[in-house]
């Protein structure tokens, strides 16, 4: 069975993995504002790497807040 999750990245840093776009915001918690891209990774095999597609990316405003812009046509 397929896993399939979101990573956030800065820069070549992986800043975490997530199971939904909820958890994506938890995850900007302790980072500083600005733009992370955030890539969708599907692997069928655990602890593979899997393939990944970009997927968007998270914003995160200076008073903490965060939203996600989706270049998914219909998502």
């Amino acid at each position: 069975m397929a896993t399939i999750y979101y990573r956030v990245k800065s820069g070549d840093r992986i800043v975490g993995d997530a199971g939904t776009t909820k958890e994506v915001q938890g995850l900007l918690n302790a980072v500083p504002p600005g733009e992370y891209p955030i890539d969708v990774v599907s692997s069928d095999v655990p602890e593979s790497p899997g393939s990944s597609r970009h997927w968007g990316k998270a914003i995160k405003h200076e008073d903490g807040t965060v939203h996600l812009e989706s270049d998914q046509p219909g998502e």
